[in-house]
């Protein structure tokens, strides 16, 4: 049975409210997803208790997100607070005010249960086995250090974007020295670690600052998608966006794209934390996550704690199960028609004519699963729209080339369709591997002509070559004049990416008996 759960994460910077829709077999659908920015570490007296005017910020966010989940009917909420509350002197008042006053019940993380559900939340949208999250707030910074998908270090750290700022910096953009000096203390607090020195691992990285930072990258570099999950930066990047962001006056600094306007003065001390922890491990490359604390503490409440490759992959399939449940897809017609796709691509391969493989096979799956998903807006259009709706989805599981790739083959029309969606992402893919996506397109889509009627007829597929022409005999157990006259309309596809001509022969499922007897 389908039910709501809220999830409220009151941070230093910003008070968080989302709401997922957990269906059957916890597949999970965000479906509410609200921030306040309220900046609570600067209502932290010098008696480090949150002040008045504090409590009447945090009280009145708290009140609309109670109006909001009440409106949305949801079965259950929980409700956290990290670092500022966390180090206020006087939480537990905190806690009794909302409590009385708003009815909410509240959990304050420790610096541990923040750093282990930020670590929860990435480590089910990656598939990276071994690397270092930092989950970078207003008030704290949490990393951890996972092996084989396990988290074996942590350490919570009490200063964030909004102390280093208060600490380190007079006006609204930092001079040279006051860089400096915040660059020369995070080293020094970070070489406290000696387990993140030189460990040569990937960093993920959490949190609306690090996102910030990739979406400046992203606009840039006129970065041809939306989507920040999985975007990775090197060390150059991220110098990249200081540098540019440094000859800006703060004016003009509220203005970039990419940059939260709420986030303008504080961007520079988060440059500085992801640079100083990129040189400090000397990682591979530095990857951002839209998932963190909020999905861990969802994860860990739904009881969904694999975190194993296997476990992953699983994720993957749920994920597409979830578009396919939200577009009206038969996912059980779907491994029919798979089916198809794969006969002939097995056979098509014992021929030797295409250098494919078995990840080839399993792109070709995937795609199956969202093949022609356009269709539930408008059938004329088709192509666009899938590509468009996947190009844009949030695939957890996918790298963001994978998921061009998964687009570009669920969209195959024909050539001209392939080459005006895949001409942003040119440079992505080598012309092999855009020749190849072509063929597996075409095969895709010959596939789904073979299953018009969703009857599930075709048995088996054998391709044979003669001196001037390339066979496809396809062995059915039913009728097939539907199927051939859509096979017939589709074949050219095929014939343009192999160069060769096809010829279709359909044949009754006995014959392929009587020949071998």
């Amino acid at each position: 049975m389908d039910n709501k759960k809220a999830i409220i994460d009151i941070g230093s910077n910003t008070i968080r409210l989302i709401i997922y829709l957990i269906r059957e077999e916890k597949m999970i659908k965000e479906i509410e997803n609200i921030k306040i920015s309220a900046r609570l570490q600067n209502y932290i007296n010098p008696k480090q208790e949150l002040n008045h005017e504090g409590m009447n910020v945090l009280l009145e966010a708290l009140m609309v997100f109670k109006e909001i989940i009440s409106q949305h009917k949801v079965s259950s909420s929980i409700t956290v607070a990290t670092a500022a509350i966390r180090q206020a002197k006087n939480h537990d008042e905190i806690k009794k005010r909302i409590y009385d006053e708003i009815g909410f019940s509240i959990k304050i993380l420790s610096g541990e249960e923040e750093a282990f559900y930020g670590f929860l939340g990435v480590i089910r949208a990656t598939d990276i086995n071994d690397g270092i999250t930092i989950d970078l707030g207003g008030g704290s910074i949490e990393i951890t250090q996972f092996l084989n998908r396990k988290m074996v270090r942590f350490h919570s750290f009490p200063i964030g974007v909004l102390t280093l700022n208060q600490h380190f910096v007079k006006n609204k953009i930092p001079t040279s020295d006051e860089i400096s000096n915040i660059a020369n203390y995070l080293e020094s607090k970070f070489q406290e670690l000696e387990w993140l020195n030189n460990c040569r691992l990937p960093i993920i990285g959490i949190g609306g600052s690090a996102r910030n930072v990739g979406e400046i990258d992203q606009a840039i570099k006129n970065y041809p998608l939306p989507s920040i999950h999985r975007y990775e930066l090197n060390l150059r990047d991220i110098l990249m966006v200081k540098a540019t962001l440094q000859s800006l006056s703060f004016q003009e600094l509220q203005k970039v794209e990419g940059l939260s306007k709420e986030r303008a003065d504080i961007i520079f001390p988060a440059i500085e934390v992801f640079q100083s922890i990129y040189k400090i491990v000397n990682a591979p490359f530095f990857q951002l996550s839209e998932k963190g604390i909020r999905d861990g503490i969802l994860f860990d409440a739904i009881k969904e704690h694999n975190l194993s490759e296997k476990d992953f992959h699983q994720n993957l399939e749920k994920n597409l199960q979830e578009i396919a449940l939200e577009f009206d897809i038969d996912l059980e017609k779907r491994v029919q028609q798979f089916n198809t796709v794969r006969k002939l691509f097995n056979s098509l391969m014992q021929t030797g004519i295409v250098d494919v493989d078995d990840m080839d096979l399993n792109e070709l799956r995937l795609a199956s699963c969202l093949y022609n998903l356009g269709e539930f807006f408008e059938k004329d259009s088709v192509g666009p729209h899938t590509f468009y709706l996947i190009s844009n989805q949030s695939l957890d599981g996918f790298s963001h080339k994978n998921k061009i790739k998964i687009a570009l083959l669920a969209s195959y029309q024909s050539k001209d369709s392939f080459k005006n969606f895949v001409r942003p992402f040119k440079d992505w893919f080598t012309k092999k591997e855009r020749q190849k996506l072509r063929l597996l397109g075409s095969l895709l889509k010959l596939a789904f002509a073979l299953n018009r009627t969703k009857r599930d007829i075709i048995q088996d597929a054998k391709f044979h070559e003669d001196e001037d022409f390339l066979h496809l005999e396809l062995y059915c157990n039913k009728s097939w004049k539907v199927e051939q006259q859509e096979a017939d309309k589709q074949i050219r596809h095929l014939e343009k990416s192999l160069g060769k001509t096809i010829l279709l022969h359909f044949k009754k499922l006995q014959t392929i008996w009587d020949e071998k007897s």
